[in-house]
Order: structure tokens, then sequence, then C-alpha cells
């Protein structure tokens, strides 16, 4: 079975209910489905094989969630990209994917054409809006199409997404999922939701991401509706949730804080719809006590549930269900990250792969039927990760008597900012490459409104200026990666990075020293 099966479900038991709200516009399972069938036939009159890679790059909208099962029902393989990378990074992705069609927002044409001309296996090119230009292709010919068959129920083993995440070497590394790992992402996501017919979701954190292209996938499993927000801003959020009746929002802590701010003194609608959300799902970080009361107060008939996965395990692994979180709840409890997650097992790990007793740290392994088949290309890293039927996540964790896990390190060095994750590694390797730089380090500080910013550490060559230097890194990340991976603060030194008794960086002594030049 395939995640298209979902789809047909959905149309067979809600046929005439909604599949996508706008506001006062609805569109039915029914329509959803025979749209999804015709941009399938289009994708084939293109010329699209089974197994051929299409690339993805666009805001959130309901044509982006129905290209995404269209894809698979060609039997096309999807490979959705970030928006936020640089023209050079996306380069990369498409080309590694060999992707043959890329389907895009008009706003990105320029990011489009470089890809264009750096990626000869891409061969057409398909704009979800406006006009086509120099031979491209537009969306809304795609679904004027005839319907095809559904080309993607053969093997559940079969590829069905490649979603980049950044890497420890500096490169995007490839996830390649199957169909068995998004159907039972789905399936587990639902049933821990509680999703109904009757929900309406509000995709208000990208696409782009299995944190939310995961729930919209269990929102189709459960016949739901789907919302759209372009991009996050606060007040627009609010305004979704009020006109599209929404019941279900996903964001990261950061993001809620904002929006209770906005929240704040608005009027007796608002705090209607609000009171009307019945599920909040987070995850990125664990949500201070603090911020939970005021959302509790705020959002009084909201269940909040936290969840912990990665890019490998198709979204979510474990999850904080609602009864921690509540006022009065064990504070250790709320600082975890929940228990396995249906379909899959978790354990704490010594070097050696043995499982550590309880209570004591080592490295977070998982199995089930949401882990990956490996990395797009690469044994060498598959092999790494996946040994002895396990994903070592490069987390570090603690696992108690009732199998709650609380991660305490990372191990991949990843600051996460604004829901973003950033890999040191690909920052480190773009700073080091300027030939004024000796040595770096880049490192995750607190911030109030991001949860991480990112600050770089730079030794210098004697011979040159601090001012000087830090304005030409601050261009040359500009130019080479995406702007949420750009340090936002920079030490730029003469003397030489603090290492640790094994001759590492000491990142930690980096981060006191700047928590102390802040304070």
């Amino acid at each position: 079975m395939s995640l298209t099966s979902t789809v047909r479900r959905a149309a067979q038991i809600n046929a005439r209910g909604p599949a996508v709200v706008d506001g006062a516009v609805r569109t039915s399972w029914s329509a959803f489905a025979d749209r999804v069938s015709r941009v399938a036939g289009g994708l084939a009159a293109l010329g699209l094989q089974p197994g051929e890679r299409v690339a993805i790059l666009a805001v959130n909208h309901a044509s982006f969630l129905e290209l995404q099962y269209a894809v698979l029902w060609a039997g096309g393989v999807l490979v959705p990209v970030n928006y936020r990378l640089s023209s050079n990074e996306i380069s990369y992705i498409v080309g590694a994917a060999s992707a043959c069609m890329i389907v895009a927002d008009p706003q990105f044409e320029r990011v489009v054409r470089d890809v264009a001309n750096n990626v000869p296996a891409l061969r057409r090119v398909i704009w979800f809006s406006g006009p086509e230009a120099r031979g491209d292709s537009s969306y809304d010919w795609l679904a004027s199409q005839k319907a095809i068959e559904d080309q993607s129920e053969d093997r559940a083993d079969d590829t069905a997404g490649i979603y980049f995440t950044g890497g420890t070497t500096g490169r995007p590394k490839g996830v390649v999922l199957s169909r068995l790992n998004f159907l039972s992402q789905a399936a587990a996501m639902q049933s821990s939701l509680e999703l109904r017919s009757d929900s309406v979701y509000l995709h208000a954190t990208p696409l782009f991401h299995l944190a939310d292209c995961g729930i919209g996938h269990a929102v189709t499993f459960a016949a739901g509706a789907h919302s759209f927000l372009s991009q996050f801003e606060a007040d627009a959020c609010l305004r979704k949730i009020r006109q599209d009746g929404v019941t279900e929002i996903n964001l990261v802590p950061t993001m809620l804080a904002t929006l209770l701010d906005a929240a704040e003194g608005g009027s007796r609608d608002m705090a209607v719809a609000l009171a009307a959300v019945r599920t909040v799902a987070y995850g990125g970080a664990p949500i201070p006590a603090p911020l939970l009361h005021r959302l509790l107060a705020r959002l009084p008939n909201a269940k909040f549930r936290q969840f912990y996965g990665m890019t490998e395990t198709c979204g979510a692994c474990a999850s904080l269900p609602p009864d921690f979180h509540v006022s009065g709840v064990d504070a250790s409890r709320l600082r975890s990250v929940g228990q396995a997650m249906p379909f899959a097992e978790i354990r704490i790990v010594a070097p050696d792969g043995t499982e550590r007793p309880r209570g004591e740290a080592g490295e977070v392994a998982i199995r089930g039927l949401q882990t990956m088949r490996g990395y797009w290309n690469d044994p060498g890293a598959t092999s790494r990760a996946l040994r002895g039927g396990w994903l070592h996540s490069g987390d570090v964790g603690v696992m108690d008597a009732d199998g709650f896990v609380t991660i305490v390190e990372r191990l991949k060095d990843m600051i996460i900012s604004g829901g973003e994750n950033i890999y040191s590694a690909e920052v480190e390797n773009v700073i080091a490459a300027h030939p004024s730089v000796t040595a770096c380090a880049v490192i995750g500080l607190s911030d109030q409104r991001w949860g991480e910013r990112v600050h770089a550490v730079v030794v210098r060559r004697s011979d040159v200026e601090s001012a000087e230097l830090q304005r030409d890194l601050e261009a040359r990340c500009r130019d080479l990666i995406a702007g949420y991976k750009c340090p936002k603060s920079w030490d730029i030194r003469a003397e030489p990075l603090p290492l640790s008794s094994l001759g590492k960086v000491n990142k930690a002594k980096l981060r006191e020293e700047a928590e102390s030049y802040a304070g």
C-alpha cells in the first residue's frame, strides 16, 4: 500500500466532506482525489517514469499537498526542498537526487533558473502558478489532463521520498523513505493525535519538513481537512485559525510564544476560535513550564503533545502525551520527549551497541516501521547509522524506569533555531574556507525569540583586521548558505580556540565565554 490509498479512502468515506478549507471556499475529498489522479496523469504525459525523482520548491498551499500525492500516484519519488536554502545548496540537492522535474512557485524563478543551468538531469520545469515561459509547463495544465490509475501500489518497501538533511560533513544527506515508512507514520500520528473526519489542521510550518507533512498525511488518513498558511506569521496564523475553524495546530515553542503575544488583547471572536482548538502538537525543544501555563489559559480545551524524531525516522518516534501537559505536572516529565510511539522501539546504548541500564546516559537508538531505508547513494553513512538493525540517532539520552526518554545532548552538534536544524559543520566549512581564517567553531547560544541563535568564533590571521574579516565572512555566508544558518553574532579573535583533553575544540568552554560576555 501507499499514501495514495489514504486519499482514495478519504474520497470514499467522506466524499462531500472538505479536504481543503480556505475561508468560505471548500474543496471536497471527491474533487481533491480527482485532481490528484489528473495531476498524476499530467506528470506521466510529460514523461515521468516510475522511480524518477520530482523536486518541489514551494511555500505552503493546497497544490503542494496535492502534488505530493500525485507524484506518488504516478509512481515517482518526492524530493521536497527547503526554499530557505541558498541557490548553491538547492542545486546540490536537486543534482544529488538526479531529479528529472522540478515544480516550483514563481517567486523562486531566479533560483530555479540557476538550478536548471547546473543540473543536467533536470529536463522539465513546472510552475504552480503564473504564465508559462520559455517552454516550461504549468500546474494547471497538469490538472487538466486525463486521470490515470494509481501506479504506487506494488511494493510497500519501494522508495516514496528522499528528504535531504544537514550533515556533520557539511554536505546534506538524502534520507530514503519508503511507502511503508510514510503509511505507518500516518497511522501512528492519526492515533496519537486522535484526528477525526471533522478535524481541520493548519499547515503553519513548512510542508517540506516531515514534521508538518507527517501530520498532514495523518489528517488525510482520518479524512479530515487541511488549511494552509503560506509562511508563519503570528497575526496571519491567528486569522487562519478563526476563519478556517482550525482544530489542530503544530508549532515549535518559539512560534507558540509569538502566537500568544499576538493574541493578547484580542477580540472575543479570537478567544472563541482559540477555545475551539483541540490539539497543539510541538517539537524541536521541550516547552518551558511558564509558556505551557500561558497556553493552557489561552487554549483551555486543547490537548498538548510533544513529538521527538528526525528525518531518518520519517518524523516522530517518541511522544509526550497530554497527561503530562497540565498544571502541577512533574517538571522532569515536561523536560522529557516522552515514550516510544506506536510501531517504534527506543533504547539507550553504549558505543558497542549494548543497552545501557535505565537512568544511565547513552546514544538514543531507534528501530521500527518508520526507520529509513538508508542514505541516498551513500552506503558508508548508511552503515554507520544503521547498525545491528537499529538507527543510531547521534543524540545522547537517558531512559527512566517508565520508558520516558530525556535528551541530554546532541552528538551531531546541531543547533535548533526557530524550529530549523542547523549543523555546525555546514557553517564551519563555509567560514574555514576563507584564506584569512586559521580556525573556527560554530555554536548555538540561547535566544529569547529563536530558542537558539548561531554564533561563530573565528581565529583570524595576525595580519588581518577583525571588522573587515567579519564583513567578508558575513557576505560569504549569505552567498553560500541559507540565511537562517548564517551566524547572528561573531567573535573574531587572534588567540587560539580552547581544546579539550582529547585535542578537540571545547565548545562548552566557548559557550561559557559567550554567555559571560552577554551577561
